[in-house]
């Protein structure tokens, strides 16, 4: 932990900007490649607009980002050899991975991680492109990245437990949340469970069910806000009461499976496609997107205090078995 000084980012889209925000507000500094000419002006301008949520977040950040501690690297060969770790942030598509990370895998030292962003290509998918797969696993964040804590750690077959163990310790630094997945699957962890949520709004929405606003209302004023303090695992437990999951199985077994039976399976086709386009038109209410991800974001601030002041119960418990 203490030689990561310099972070890599290859790559300086929405998530590469996010992943930049967050290391410059724990003090670490930036080097970045994109091909893309524009990439760095719009790297500045993004980490400018994330700055007063992250200032709300970690007291005594200055005014201003310290963009001066942000570097641009010419090449890929280049980023590689000015960073202490590299976070990959290319495009999903796996001619776009193997350029990057074959070029990235050749100029980094051995002793080096290389983690990757991708939200959906397993790691020793990714690990048949280096010659060195024993340091490369997924740090897999969520937007905004630089709120949202929340980062899926994925090893593949061929990466080495201190590597897992260092990427875990570098996100903690950062102020995430990270949680380690013990098996390798399309789509990883948390976008599997929030595809089948959006998998079932989607249908709804096109069956006629309920408007687009009362659809998304289900969940900011229902399943969201207990979601938000106990997983849809513990929300089962408590709702069987007393006796918790075993007295729920045993009563309703076979009305869940009918349920889960009942379920859609939407295909985008362009039918499907304009009704999700019109309830989503209709559930902006004329205010831009742009407005909404500021407003997302402050929301996000406060809800984040919140639970830094009401800590969940099993973090208190965890350590202690440890020890």
């Amino acid at each position: 932990m203490e030689a990561i000084r310099v972070v890599g980012l290859a790559g300086a889209g929405s998530v590469g900007t996010a992943w930049a925000a967050l290391l410059l507000a724990h003090g670490y500094e930036v080097l970045f490649y994109d091909p893309d000419a524009q990439a760095g002006t719009r790297l500045k301008d993004g980490v400018r607009e994330a700055w007063p949520a992250l200032r709300a977040i970690y007291s005594g950040l200055d005014p201003l980002p310290p963009l001066e501690r942000v570097g641009v690297a010419a090449t890929l060969e280049d980023l590689a050899r000015g960073s202490d770790l590299v976070q990959e942030n290319a495009g999903e598509s796996l001619e776009t991975k193997r350029s990057v990370l074959s070029t990235i895998d050749a100029a980094l030292p051995a002793n080096k991680l290389i983690l990757s962003s991708s939200g959906g290509v397993p790691p020793s998918r990714l690990q048949e492109f280096c010659a060195r797969p024993e340091r490369l696993l997924l740090g897999h964040p969520f937007h905004p990245a630089y709120l949202v804590p929340l980062v899926e750690v994925v090893g593949g077959e061929r990466t080495r437990e201190d590597a897992v163990d260092l990427a875990m310790r570098f996100y903690t630094a950062l102020g995430k949340h990270p949680i380690r997945l013990k098996k390798e699957m399309v789509g990883h962890l948390t976008n599997r469970l929030q595809f089948a949520v959006l998998r079932e709004a989607i249908h709804c929405l096109s069956e006629g069910v309920a408007s687009a606003d009362d659809i998304d209302a289900s969940m900011r004023w229902g399943l969201g806000l207990r979601w938000a303090m106990v997983g849809p695992l513990m929300t089962f437990n408590l709702a069987g009461g007393p006796g918790g999951i075993e007295q729920l199985i045993d009563r309703f077994r076979s009305d869940v499976e009918q349920w889960w039976g009942a379920l859609g399976a939407p295909m985008l086709t362009d039918q499907v496609c304009e009704k999700l386009f019109a309830g989503v038109r209709e559930l902006r209410h004329g205010i831009s997107n742009d407005e909404w991800a500021r407003w997302r974001d402050s929301a996000l601030v406060e809800l984040l205090r919140f639970r830094s002041a009401l800590p969940y119960p099993a973090d208190a418990i965890q350590p202690r078995q440890e020890n």
